[in-house]
């Protein structure tokens, strides 16, 4: 684990994370008057990000009862994300943050989020790349599998759930965004440094490699990690 402190040292000095990142494209369209939807809210403790203080109003939905509790919310419901239980052109803002990899049928999903939004509202969505190497390794292990290497990392199994991949690249986004009343305005893929390698010196070595190989050449952009989309509705 030194040699692994020492690698991040040497390599990542001043790093910035996906998340941070995310947190910072959200904060572009946050106003006192906006509306906000957290789509897969969850129970806020995985990733906390509470932008109460800056919107109007602040709400979230997710399947698991815990969205009650969660409190960077104004309010938090229980509902299916293609059966939103809200008004057409309730929200300006609509933030999903690790949710777009375990929909099963996306296009419903998309459909229905644009049907709460009003038109010139965004859509933004973090979610892995379905053509980085450890989602392509996670789409052919089970689900029991993610969950026993999550708990190893320190996460909670009921925080694991199946992984789909049908709405995770810029090609699937574009043709979704198409058919559901959305403009793609951009999309941001970011390869991170390699976190879930840290358990050993010399794949993380690998991972840093792998790293610096596919942020350095834009031919290579589709295999990075993150993947960080802005949705305009239309």
């Amino acid at each position: 684990m030194r040699e692994v402190e020492a690698l991040e040292r040497r390599y990542y000095p001043g790093y910035i994370d996906e998340h941070a990142r995310f947190d910072a494209v959200v904060r572009r369209y946050l106003t006192p008057t906006t509306t906000l939807l957290d789509a897969g809210a969850g129970r806020g403790i995985q990733f906390p990000n509470d932008y109460r203080r800056y919107v109007a109003h602040a709400f979230g939905v997710d399947l698991d009862p815990a969205v009650g509790t969660n409190e960077s919310l104004d309010a938090g419901v229980v509902a299916d994300l293609d059966r939103l239980p809200f008004r057409s052109e309730s929200f300006d803002l609509v933030i999903s943050k690790y949710v777009f990899e375990h929909l099963e049928r996306p296009l419903p999903v998309m459909r229905e989020i644009r049907r709460s939004m009003r038109t010139g509202g965004r859509l933004l969505i973090h979610t892995p790349n379905r053509w980085h190497y450890v989602a392509l390794g996670a789409t052919v292990t089970p689900t029991r599998f993610h969950a026993w290497y999550n708990a190893k990392r320190g996460r909670e199994e009921a925080d694991t759930f199946r992984t789909r991949y049908r709405a995770n690249d810029e090609s699937a986004l574009r043709k979704l965004a198409a058919r559901s009343a959305f403009r793609l305005v951009s999309i941001d893929l970011i390869e991170t440094k390699p976190d879930y390698l840290v358990f050993h010196p010399a794949l993380y070595r690998a991972g840093i490699a792998y790293e610096r190989l596919v942020n350095r050449f834009e031919v290579l952009r589709r295999f990075r990690v993150q993947l960080i989309a802005d949705l305009e509705a239309v």
